[in-house]
């Protein structure tokens, strides 16, 4: 029966005017903050030209944040900034093409480990505010939002465009700044101001055209700096709209709409961070048992003159101090939402569809009393000490969902930063007793609000401030610029694309590195995914094309390229030189190279001409030493293809990196190829029991805001390497970890190491090599380069034997560093040890968890690897599932989702039976499945079958989730099998051998649409499974075994067969 329907509540309206005349055209957010007051959690506006929902109770707004239900609307104010924001990210609908486009390109900017590559600029504009209040007599005031503006403006600026404004050494407002208030100010003035008023102010029209012709003046003279200066090498905002694409359309931003995007983030950028940093030092000037615990803490962590990225990440309680006075003041004070359909909000009020704009008024939720309990008005940071605790949708100082601020890290950052140094070097002092008074344009800050300050050192100067800047500056401008002859004659005159299909990283690493080599000798190379470079085949210059395939399917940057590739007509690649190399891994031997082999055949079939044959390397093989054969007969072949010749009088040097002793901090920029986030620990337990020899963790993990997930996803952790290793590496090389060190590099590309930054030489160390890997051929001969001593040169050498390499090298898993410990006499220099060492790769763990569930967390399942090392020495640890083992609650780590190419979901019917094999940690995403299906069956639905084949040592040991596994079975969710290979008084049972005890029942299934999924080990479990399967296969239908094996094989190109099993490339 449908619940009965109320009217939303209205104040007294006043004929024409509607309820305009309660409403104070200079802060009508306070008036709607006094209407929600007597009004409760919903009334309705009427306005001039329409009717507004306000609504601010928590139940109420968590509903229509709902994002299935409600979009953003761009209404009021922000309709009328469109005339100088266009359809930037703030002001566009989210239908609009450019919103979606410009959102995919510019998300990885504004990731939180982006800001780590932005903190130094912010740390620059921060040091020239310090210098500014530093140099006041002692009668002299601060007027804080004036600075804090400044300060917010220069800081995006130089961040994003790399634009100075220098507003700190003007005595008024940079014309930008005077002409943006002018225009926010008109905005919102023309929504209180009938049509009749608006057509009679023609001073103030033409005043607001010339304010924003004056700002699309100085954008575009931005734009059309940077497009003249050629400059390619800018990784900032600025550069990404101009050069990158949208990876979804492929397309790239117009001018006309990175204007738009300049202004919106110029606006945005600085207005709503320059009031938070205003709101937060008053409230602390009220607070001064608040303010002491401020400078406690920044006394404690910022121990150097300017703080390091990784101190202010340690600012704790002034990034709760920050977000509380975002809870009492959020600067952008609401968002507009409609309704895609009609529907009812708290079960009562109606919306239109499209028609009625609703308005979530954010300061009175974060005063929802229902939410926060009744201390409200109070300022208390503590609130966020567990964030986990914080109120779910009633804390939106960000907006909500996927248009929630793109910026909130960026603006946190430099609010956290900005907060703490100020700290650090003054006292504040209220010699006005201010009482706030909120001002409002499009943001919200305090008005008139002025302090004094006094040095809390008073041997403060700006050189003590500025020197580890100056210094820095210092380093770069004496860095050395090394000049290299080619060592190849032509090589200047050819151009290199080298395109990768890579998930793991692999192939891109081997892309670039041939890059690397070739642009060593002149060559203009290019390094972009397949998908990059659709419908654009150079037919001038060589294309080489390194791949890897994921169960028989294109990586995901690879997927459009392969179905574009298939649709040309013969010829058309005509002109068009090429050469492929693939990775893969021949324990998947009916998916082995397909993907490499079938591009290297399209491209030949459609005209382009091979100057080298396909090469391949197996990750379960001698991967380098196949590697490293092809890359010579493939550069022997383009040498002759493209007419060069060898330069015999040139002797290349030895490394093309130089390391340079610093004294200052500085970071370690992790490459933002994965797009990573940072992510909170939420739970991390041990799932085995105490009797047993192993361990396997479960760890649930916070998601931030915006992400997602589905289940069968991967998440990809990027770990730290062990501190027992990395001192084993200082140790060797008698270095000190705190050193601080600069990195450059001569034209060679090593864009896994920080290069022209200071770094500590344990951040390197740990964050951006492996260093367990086993040695390559090629790092065993600069060893052999580089030891003198006869003996031990001679024993290195052996090790380069094929037969030698493989047992001594391979199979014991031995690194480069264990051979540098073992042969003290190689004398290699740390800086060409760095070269040698690959890239730090992330590791990828099947999700364990169900996002129907819980939308903000996901789990794994991690098993440690922890045992007696291959080699006889010591023990081997695994770099990731240690580092995982060893994370506390509320500890942070750096990891980003991906869905693999492998049909890894359930079926969209959920009636479809499904067949899960999954012994070990291989449960973990049918544990997703399993919870996925229990929310179908609460909502009425019919689920087809489930049959899960489990397999562990001992029901008593390694029974990973049994409690939930057999309620699950209790519930009728799925039939469980379970193998156990040590159990006392029966045979050994894995998962395969019950499969063959089932093959009728299985077979049946499949042959009727059942869905068949496999997680685990891929070098063993996997193909006995497979084996198992077509067996049974062979032996019921009798067909051949090649037949059994097309049928399996017509499986999986059905997307009825899921692989996800461990290695590969």
């Amino acid at each position: 029966m449908d619940k009965k329907v109320s009217a939303i509540p209205q104040p007294k309206t006043y004929g024409l005017l509607g309820n305009l005349p309660l409403i104070d055209k200079d802060k009508p957010t306070l008036s709607f903050i006094k209407i929600a007051e007597e009004y409760g959690p919903i009334f309705q506006i009427q306005t001039l030209s329409d009717t507004i929902i306000v609504v601010s109770g928590h139940e109420l707004v968590a509903e229509v944040c709902d994002e299935t239900r409600f979009d953003k609307s761009i209404e009021g104010a922000l309709a009328k900034v469109r005339a100088f924001a266009g359809d930037g990210l703030f002001t566009s609908e989210t239908h609009e093409p450019n919103w979606k486009k410009a959102h995919n390109i510019l998300m990885p900017t504004f990731s939180q480990r982006a800001m780590k590559d932005y903190h130094a600029m912010m740390v620059d504009l921060a040091v020239q505010l310090v210098q500014k209040w530093a140099r006041l007599n002692p009668n002299e005031s601060v007027d804080v939002p004036e600075d804090m503006t400044r300060l917010t403006l220069d800081t995006i600026g130089l961040c994003g465009f790399n634009y100075r404004f220098n507003s700190f050494y003007r005595e008024t407002p940079h014309p930008f700044i005077t002409s943006m208030s002018r225009a926010l100010d008109e905005a919102m003035h023309q929504l209180q101001r009938l049509d009749i008023e608006d057509k009679l102010m023609w001073r103030t029209k033409r005043q607001f055209q010339h304010d924003i012709q004056s700002m699309f003046s100085l954008v575009d003279n931005i734009i059309a700096e940077r497009k003249s200066s050629g400059n390619q090498e800018e990784s900032d905002l600025l550069s990404r709209m101009l050069n990158v694409q949208d990876p979804e359309t492929g397309e790239k931003l117009d001018d006309e709409n990175i204007r738009f995007q300049i202004i919106t983030f110029l606006i945005a950028g600085h207005e709503t961070t320059s009031g938070l940093l205003s709101f937060a030092i008053y409230f602390l000037l009220k607070n001064p048992d608040k303010l002491k615990k401020a400078y406690e803490e920044v006394d404690r962590v910022l121990t150097d003159p300017t703080p390091t990225y990784q101190q202010v990440m340690k600012l704790k309680y002034i990034r709760m101090i920050l977000n509380e006075s975002l809870r009492l003041w959020p600067t952008a004070p609401a968002f507009s939402l409609y309704a895609k359909e009609d529907t009812v909000i708290g079960g009562k009020y109606p919306i239109k569809k499209g028609e009625d704009r609703i308005s979530v008024l954010i300061p009175q939720l974060h005063r929802d009393k229902d939410a926060w309990g009744d201390n409200v008005e109070e300022f208390q940071p503590e609130r966020f000490e567990d964030l986990d605790k914080v109120p779910h949708h009633a804390y939106k100082p960000f907006g909500n969902g996927q248009r929630a601020c793109i910026g909130m890290q960026f603006a946190l950052h430099e609010a956290t930063l900005v907060m703490g140094m100020l700290l650090q070097h003054f006292e504040f002092i209220d010699y006005q007793d201010y009482q706030l008074d909120v001002k409002q344009t499009l943001t919200l800050k305090p008005g008139d609000f002025k302090i004094r300050i006094l040095p809390r050192n008073q041997t403060i100067s700006h050189t003590t401030v500025l020197a580890p800047i100056e210094e820095k500056l210092k380093n770069h401008e004496t860095k050395q610029q090394v000049q290299k002859t080619p060592s190849i004659i032509g090589a200047d005159n050819l151009s290199l694309l080298v395109l990768y299909g890579s998930d793991t990283g692999v192939a891109e690493g081997i892309a670039r590195e041939l890059a690397d080599t070739a642009s060593l000798e002149g060559v203009q190379t290019e390094v972009v995914a397949l998908n990059d470079r659709i419908g654009s085949l150079p037919k001038e210059g060589a294309v080489l094309i390194v791949t890897s395939s994921y169960n028989g399917k294109p990586p995901s940057n690879a997927g459009q390229f392969v179905q574009w590739l298939e649709e040309l007509k013969p010829d058309e690649l005509k002109g068009v030189q090429y050469a492929v190399f693939g990775c893969g891994d021949h324990n998947w031997a009916s998916t082995y190279q397909r993907i490499p082999r079938y591009i290297d055949e399209q491209m030949a079939q459609k005209g382009a001409t091979r100057f080298s044959t396909r090469g391949e390397a197996d990750a379960s093989g001698d991967f380098e030493e196949q590697l490293e054969q092809w890359k010579q007969s493939m550069w022997s072949d383009a040498m002759k293809a493209f007419g060069l010749e060898l330069n015999k009088n040139i002797e290349r040097e030895r490394s093309t990196l130089s390391l340079q002793f610093v004294s200052r901090l500085g970071g370690s920029p992790l490459a933002r190829t994965y797009e990573a986030v940072y992510a909170s620990i939420l739970e991390n337990r041990e799932l085995q029991s105490s009797s047993s020899e192993r361990s396997t963790r479960h760890i649930e993990i916070s998601l931030p805001e915006g992400a997602t997930y589905q289940e069968g996803d991967h998440l990809g952790v990027l770990p730290i390497n062990s501190e027992k290793n990395v001192n084993r590496i200082l140790k060797r090389f008698r270095l000190n970890g705190k050193d601080q060190v600069i990195l450059s590099a001569s034209g060679r590309s090593v864009n896994h190491i920080p290069l022209d930054s200071p770094v500590s030489l344990y951040d390197l160390l740990s964050y951006s090599v492996e260093v367990q890997e086993a040695a390559t051929r090629a790092q065993i001969r600069e060893m052999v380069t580089f030891t003198a001593c006869p003996p031990h040169k001679k024993e290195l050498e052996s090790l380069l034997e094929e037969g030698v390499y493989h047992e001594q090298i391979l199979k014991k898993r031995m690194s480069m560093l264990d051979l540098l410990e073992k042969y003290e006499a190689c004398e290699i220099r740390f800086e060409r040890f760095l070269e040698l060492l690959p890239a730090l790769k992330p590791r990828y763990y099947s999700i364990s968890s169900s996002p129907l569930v819980a939308q903000d967390r996901l789990s794994i399942t991690v098993g440690i690897v922890n045992a007696p090392a291959w080699s006889g020495v010591g023990t081997y640890e695994g770099v990731a599932s240690n580092y995982l083992a060893q994370r506390h609650n509320k500890d942070e780590i750096i990891c980003f989702i991906r869905t693999p190419q492998s049909n890894f979901q359930l079926p969209e019917n959920p009636e479809t039976p499904i067949i899960m094999v999954g012994p070990g940690t291989g449960i973990a995403p049918f544990r997703g499945f399993l919870q996925a299906r229990r929310v179908q069956k609460q909502k009425g639905m019919n689920l087809g079958q489930a049959h899960l084949y489990f397999g562990c040592r001992h029901p008593d040991k390694d029974y990973l989730y049994r409690t939930e596994l057999e309620n699950d079975e209790r519930d009728g969710l799925l039939s469980l099998h379970t193998a156990f290979s040590r159990l006392e008084g029966s045979p050994k049972t894995y998962v395969q051998h019950l499969i063959k005890q089932d093959r009728i029942n299985l077979i049946s299934l499949l042959d009727n649409g059942a869905h068949l999924y496999i997680c685990g080990d891929g070098s063993k479990m996997a193909p006995d499974v497979e084996d198992t399967l077509c067996q049974a296969y062979q032996e019921i239908h009798e067909v051949r075994e090649q037949e059994a094996r097309d049928w399996l094989d017509s499986l999986q190109d059905e997307g009825r067969y899921g692989k996800d099993v461990w290695a590969g490339i």
